[in-house]
């Protein structure tokens, strides 16, 4: 905001002198004509936001204190002040209403410490955002002078910045103080107990909003549905929507997004469509909060409906509500319309742009997809790593290696190389026309490298056949203090496996053994399909043994695997060797591993053991 030209004058005394030393009235405006004329300047700041009424509020109490005599200053006491930075909340003008305060500490204790300009000055702070001086302010309150308000805003701004602990330890400590929550801090406190999902707590409150008699109020009652919708307590949140007396557009669109929040799509579309029975006009926030759950779920009816219902209400297809419907047809695969409604917008930002590309790419309309490319350079937009992660992929799938090395070039011109979902690309890009080295170059010109990079390094070496390079990079990784993933051990070990090199498999299964990283099911699958298709049996039985050591806790699922492992190497020996683990483990009462022992013991004609399976599979069935 520009610099307010009328800074508040300094009064010599900050004391209330005696009536004696008063100008006449004639010569000076009264307290009241003051606020009424501060209070009609904040009222035409809401309406018009050009910083004139401001700027106005200031000269008129500027004015009022020169008229003023030192003795007479109390005619422009606290309360004016208080009614000065109502204007600066109006005008949301964080400097003018530290100007204001400042003024208010210069007239010393007073006018500072007053209960009305103390407040004042809370809900200022509050509503700009400002934490810390809000606190600050709230905190030079006589405790005897904090009243809802001032209590309401330092609550409300502790939600809004994420401290929901720190908000409801607030709304127990007024409570305490004996000052009674109104129906703005209830609101507040529920958002609190929803950000952190006290669902004990939020229904505490909703009790004391009873007994308080505010909770059939229509903005407590929204602030319930939304509480318990984030809650997952789905029942709770439409029993407070049907006892409410009245119902906004906010208590709508409240009981919507709780359906959304929890998967419940259908009866999201219905309540939409009652609302429009109802004849309340949806707002945006109900539009866009059901095209991204349409899109989510997949829910195409509903994205349909989202889109039909915007048009109807006449609602502006811009930017966000334009990208919204293309990010929902585009995740259905209705590219078509998708594109109709991208050719209508006529503003578009970056994300408008990805999304389209990437619509064309998914659908395999490569031409469109880079002619829309080009369009978008010719609006002075730059591709991010979204669109160079769109054009790669393609590359990738269609082995395009001209343009994936303009996109690479690209990239490092513009300082987008070291982005993680590029450089993965354009590794994978090299890896799939053959050129490693390449791959190794974009990888080692990576500033961090997390562990989805060596993943995908390591794969490119592993599926490449290059064993022993995936197994050097592996070690690379943990000499710098990157601790492998499971998949990156898994990448190694397929290379040995597929090389046939069996015995430096297993030495490197014992190497994972040794660090945290815990084997997963393909881990055991690869290594007991491999040792079991090479007839290596008592490899298999020793397997199975270190198997029960170090899955302390029976996992049905891993065993399972392991079974069909068996099947598919076609290795009798190496599946009765896991059948008797099965039994050891306790594990022949799960329903999942009898039906894959049934599978392996039918594959290998065993007819005695088969049946008695399907005796077994039928007393777990009762």
């Amino acid at each position: 905001m520009a610099p307010l030209p009328l800074p508040i004058a300094a009064i010599t005394s900050p004391h209330p002198s005696k009536s004696h030393d008063a100008p006449a009235p004639a010569q000076r405006p009264s307290a009241s004509s003051l606020h009424a004329a501060l209070a009609s300047l904040s009222q035409q700041h809401a309406h018009a936001h050009d910083g004139g009424a401001l700027r106005d509020a200031f000269a008129l109490v500027a004015r009022a204190e020169r008229r003023s005599s030192p003795a007479a200053a109390v005619s422009v006491g606290p309360e004016v002040y208080a009614s000065l930075l109502q204007c600066c909340v109006a005008s949301g003008s964080l400097r003018a209403g530290r100007q204001v305060h400042a003024a208010l500490v210069k007239r010393g204790p007073y006018y500072c410490r007053n209960a009305y300009a103390g407040t004042k000055l809370a809900v200022f702070y509050a509503r700009c955002g400002a934490l810390a001086d809000a606190e600050r302010a709230f905190g030079a309150i006589p405790e005897r002078g904090r009243n809802a308000f001032a209590w309401a805003a330092v609550i409300g701004l502790w939600s809004r910045a994420g401290m929901h602990a720190r908000a409801l330890d607030g709304f127990a400590a007024m409570l305490e103080a004996g000052v009674p929550a109104d129906n703005f801090v209830v609101p507040t406190v529920l958002k609190a107990c929803a950000g952190i999902a006290l669902a004990r707590a939020g229904r505490a409150v909703h009790g004391y909003a009873w007994k308080a008699g505010i909770a059939e109020c229509v903005y407590v009652m929204s602030s319930l549905v939304d509480f318990y919708g984030k809650c997952g307590q789905v029942e709770d949140a439409r029993a407070v929507f049907d006892a409410m007396p009245e119902r906004t557009v906010v208590s709508w669109n409240s009981m919507i997004m709780a359906y959304i929040h929890n998967g419940r799509i259908d009866e999201a579309v219905e309540l939409f469509y009652e609302m429009r029975v109802e004849g309340v006009l949806p707002t945006r926030v109900s539009v866009l909060s059901l095209l991204s759950a349409s899109a989510e779920l997949e829910a195409v009816d509903g994205g349909r409906q989202g889109h039909a219902v915007a048009v109807s209400s006449g609602l502006a297809i811009d930017v966000i509500l334009g990208t919204s419907m293309i990010n929902f047809y585009c995740k259905v695969g209705l590219v078509e319309a998708a594109e109709a409604v991208f050719e209508q917008m006529e503003e578009r930002d970056i994300v408008t742009w990805n999304l389209m590309i990437a619509g064309y790419f998914q659908d395999g309309q490569i031409g469109k997809a880079f002619e829309t490319c080009r369009r978008m350079l010719e609006t002075n937009l730059k591709f991010d790593c979204v669109t160079l992660a769109s054009i790669i992929v393609a590359c990738v799938k269609y082995c395009s290696m001209m343009v994936g090395s303009a996109a690479h070039g690209y990239a490092v011109r513009n300082g987008l190389d070291s982005d993680r979902t590029v450089a993965c690309g354009l590794i994978d890009l090299y890896a799939c026309t053959g050129r490693i080295e390449h791959a190794r170059q974009v990888f080692n010109a990576m500033s961090q490298r997390d562990p989805v990079v060596w993943k995908v390094m390591i794969s490119t070496y592993a599926d490449g056949g290059m064993s022993s390079e995936a197994l050097k990079l592996l070690d690379q990784m943990q000499l710098e203090g990157m601790s492998p993933t499971a998949a990156c051990w898994d990448s190694v070990i397929s290379a040995f496996v597929r090389n046939g090199q069996f015995k430096d498999t297993l030495g490197i299964f014992d190497q994972m053994l040794l660090t945290k990283t815990r084997p997963n099911l393909r881990t055991w699958s690869l290594l007991i399909s491999g040792l079991s298709l090479n007839g290596m049996h008592q490899e298999v039985r020793n397997l199975c043994c270190k198997m029960q050591e170090v899955e302390s806790a029976p996992s049905p699922t891993i065993y399972s695997a392991v079974v069909l492992a068996a099947k598919t190497a076609a290795s009798v020996h190496s599946g009765k060797t896991i059948h008797a683990c099965i039994v050891k483990k306790g594990l022949l009462l799960s329903r999942s591993v009898i039906q894959s022992l049934l599978k392996m013991y039918s594959g290998f004609n065993d007819r005695v053991t088969t049946d008695s399976l399907v005796r077994l599979l039928a007393e777990c069935s009762k």
